[in-house]
């Protein structure tokens, strides 16, 4: 009888070591995955983190504005105010254009459309002229005018056609200037000058 209890007494023992063993276990366990999740965690943190730098860069990139240094001719006052034909007709001048939403030969003409701020030289293109738009094909660069506000002497009409011709054949995608009016090709831009063909140098 002894022996069954001590053997009972012994059975009962190991199930209670086994039963501390594996509840001594399951906490690693636990530990274990935490430790995993930390980790996915940490990685999908860092992934986020770089989307949103590399949408920031994309961003930056395209609010880039596109711009070039260009050589814009204008009027020499002196040679307006004198007719002293010894002086230089056009002046050049140095300026950095942004072009972003056009083409840069149509950023050229408004820029001499909107003149300078150099007192010795000035814009002779009509303040009430309006260009429609400028586009450039096989180099020939057709700018267009609407009608209105085409109004001036001869004098006027030609530093107009000298000021944006030299200004645009400055650029390696420009060798001639074809003038229209409305989008159709005209005889004369104020009434004076031979426009129906492409020009390519100003005129003497």
């Amino acid at each position: 009888m002894k022996k069954y209890i001590a053997i009972f007494l012994s059975a009962i023992m190991l199930l209670s070591l086994t039963a501390c063993s594996s509840s001594e276990k399951a906490p690693k366990t636990i530990d274990k995955q935490e430790s995993e999740n930390e980790v996915v965690n940490e990685n999908q943190e860092e992934t986020i983190n770089e989307n949103e730098e590399e949408a920031e860069e994309t961003e930056e990139t395209s609010e880039e504005v596109n711009e070039k240094e260009v050589t814009l001719y204008f009027v020499n006052k002196k040679y307006i105010e004198t007719g002293d034909e010894s002086l230089e007709k056009l002046i050049p001048e140095k300026r950095v254009v942004k072009y972003d939403e056009m083409p840069i030969e149509e950023a050229i003409v408004r820029e001499l459309m909107k003149g300078t701020e150099d007192d010795s030289i000035s814009t002779v293109i009509p303040s009430g002229v309006e260009l429609i738009d400028v586009k450039v094909s096989d180099k020939t660069a057709f700018v267009n005018f609407k009608q209105e506000g085409l109004h001036g002497g001869s004098l006027e009409e030609r530093f107009t056609l000298d000021q944006i011709i030299k200004s645009l054949i400055e650029l390696e995608s420009v060798d001639k200037v074809q003038f229209l009016i409305d989008g159709q090709k005209a005889e004369t831009l104020m009434g004076h000058l031979d426009i129906s063909e492409p020009l390519d140098n100003i005129m003497e």
